[in-house]
């Protein structure tokens, strides 16, 4: 279990997707997150990604500052890549405000992904529209049973939900997972490791409802040495994964 573990495209948007891609490779992670809100998101470039020898954990698509027309064309540009290249999960953001037009959007993409058989991952975030698990479980969970959650481990924890009861309890609905470290006063993704998370509570959480996909790193703010920041990401969470395997039999 836990097996592979992946970085997102999005916090390395800045540079050459090609590029990003090969820093990603070399780094040692065995998977990846595409994301549309890299200038060169393309299912050419997805294919690319498969070539270089990563396996695509997810297409996604946040713009939780993006207008509702945006939001909605590009959420469905999302599904339409996935399906296109035979990807199962989309991940998907809120907005920070809009509730209903949220909720409408919402709707949407869910019967488009159930058309085409392709699995919705909402994540949750602080101070947007869907916060925490509650939200979740209230406007989400709601639209069907393929209506799933991208479990982001560090937003959990500013909200004192990244325990075992709270991340078991969504069991099969846990469809992504986004890890990193942080302090619960301040949400700013760091190295995973460092922080205040108790990776004991998430890890056993995951397990007992039954995930076993990739972890997907999710960093932003990345220094100029990216490459070496990456591949130290990638060693730290792998330290983690060992540590609590072997000594306190997580999972």
């Amino acid at each position: 279990m836990f097996d592979k573990i992946g970085f997102r495209t999005s916090g390395l948007r800045h540079l050459p997707l090609k590029t990003a891609l090969d820093g990603i490779v070399q780094a040692g992670f065995q998977t990846v997150e595409f994301c549309l809100e890299h200038p060169e998101a393309s299912p050419t470039n997805l294919e690319m990604a498969r070539k270089m020898g990563l396996e695509i954990s997810s297409v996604s698509y946040h713009g939780k500052r993006d207008d509702p027309v945006t939001r909605l064309e590009y959420g469905k540009r999302a599904i339409r890549m996935a399906e296109e290249c035979s990807v199962s999960v989309v991940v998907l953001g809120s907005p920070v405000r809009n509730r209903k037009g949220f909720l409408r959007e919402a709707a949407d993409l869910y019967d488009m992904c159930c058309r085409l058989s392709i699995k919705p991952a909402w994540e949750t975030e602080p101070d947007t529209v869907l916060e925490g698990i509650d939200d979740f479980n209230m406007y989400i969970a709601p639209l069907g049973t393929l209506a799933g959650i991208n479990l982001d481990a560090g937003h959990l924890h500013i909200q004192k939900r990244c325990t075992v009861e709270d991340i078991k309890a969504l069991g099969n609905r846990i469809l992504h997972v986004h890890v990193e470290g942080m302090n619960r006063l301040e949400h700013r993704h760091l190295l995973p490791g460092q922080g205040d998370i108790n990776w004991e509570h998430l890890f056993r959480g995951l397990a007992g409802a039954g995930y076993g996909g990739p972890l997907t790193i999710d960093l932003f703010d990345i220094p100029d040495d990216w490459r070496g920041y990456l591949h130290q990401a990638n060693i730290a969470l792998d330290e983690l994964i060992i540590y609590h395997r072997r000594n306190l039999a997580t999972f």
